[in-house]
């Protein structure tokens, strides 16, 4: 009966953009991060954001008991709150990713209960990965198994071309400029390689790499999932990964940005999946891929060494990009010491507007 319960609540979760596989390791995941009853109320969490009296009538239940019970899932992260002009709370049901395992793991870096969910995320990856291998072979079959990509890259501003042909939405300092509520948080991608006993191979990033912003940097600071920062500070953080060779992977609409993970090949699950499958449907990559000018290049390996995806090779002492798995990141052209490197635009893709950009549950 109890398991039920866990399967209800994963297709719940799936009625979101991000995805999760019906695996045994994940339904053992969920019994860990909810208990029955609010596994329960989270099955029964209506679509869209409401205050703890419209919830309590839909719902049928007390007002007060209610709004105590969604504090405390709020307070773990299962539901996601943002407040009304008046100063009421507004609560919707956060997603999985992202929102519950990251506000799982960001928080409760150190503890054993930690090291039993990281153990079970961990399982489920290898429980998913052995779902798509009979279809590794099938290119068309695998991209149906994906959800839209709820990621997109946006280039390290060093390496876009003249900005006068560059979009405010493919500009991601334009776009921090109009944000007014900054956050910073610590990576959960980079937690879980410690505990695979394989931390991070970049040197230099901030321990506070993820940023939130607008309501959603508001939710991180009143729960406590991580710090208020300004705008200064916020720019020093993407300028210090942008150094340290990470991609900038943004929330994939163009109203109101909600987060920026600042992500590295090693440690990022993304990143991971598309070194190990390509760039079947995984991340939305920037509308630019990088090319060579071959008769520059002088063959010496550094964007290859610092191509986060591994979609740099060196061909007769010449870098070559397949363009199939170039996100679009720049990383490579930033480090080309003889400037072969540059960013050539090759879609015009604008962002979803997207449905309702109050919280997570995009």
């Amino acid at each position: 009966m109890t398991h039920d319960v866990y399967v209800k609540l994963t297709e719940r979760l799936n009625q979101f953009e991000s995805k999760v596989p019906p695996v045994a390791s994940f339904y053992e995941l969920l019994e860990e991060l909810y208990t029955p009853e609010e596994a329960n109320l989270a099955i029964k969490f209506p679509e869209g954001s409401f205050t703890s009296g419209e919830l309590a009538d839909a719902l049928k239940k007390d007002e007060a008991e209610l709004a105590e019970f969604l504090e405390i899932m709020a307070n773990n992260g299962q539901v996601f709150v943002v407040k009304t002009e008046a100063g009421d709370n507004k609560y919707e049901l956060a997603p999985w990713m992202p929102g519950v395992i990251e506000f799982t793991i960001i928080r409760r870096m150190d503890t054993p209960k930690i090291k039993t969910i990281l153990k079970l995320v961990e399982a489920m990856a290898k429980e998913a990965r052995a779902l798509a291998e009979p279809l590794m072979g099938d290119i068309d079959a695998l991209k149906a198994m994906l959800p839209d990509p709820h990621v997109r890259t946006l280039p390290i501003d060093e390496a876009l071309p003249d900005k006068r042909e560059v979009y405010p939405y493919e500009n991601l300092l334009e776009i921090i400029e109009k944000e007014e509520s900054f956050a910073a948080m610590r990576c959960c991608c980079r937690h879980m390689a410690e505990y695979r006993d394989d931390p991070c191979h970049v040197d230099g990033i901030p321990e506070y790499s993820c940023l939130g912003f607008g309501v959603v940097a508001d939710f991180i600071v009143d729960r406590e999932f991580g710090k208020r920062i300004t705008k200064e500070a916020c720019k020093e953080i993407l300028e210090t990964c942008s150094k340290a060779g990470l991609v900038h992977n943004t929330n994939n609409f163009i109203e109101g940005m909600q987060f920026v993970c600042n992500c590295c090949g090693c440690c990022c699950g993304f990143i991971r999946q598309v070194k190990e499958v390509g760039n079947l449907n995984i991340i939305n990559a920037s509308n630019f891929v990088s090319v060579v000018a071959e008769e520059s290049c002088t063959g010496c390996g550094d964007c290859v060494e610092r191509c986060p995806v591994e979609a740099i090779s060196l061909k007769d002492d010449v870098a070559f990009v397949d363009q199939d798995v170039c996100i679009g990141c720049g990383n490579c052209v930033t480090v080309c010491p003889s400037g072969s490197l540059s960013m050539n635009r090759v879609s015009d893709e604008k962002p979803e507007l997207g449905d309702r950009k109050i919280g997570l549950g995009y």
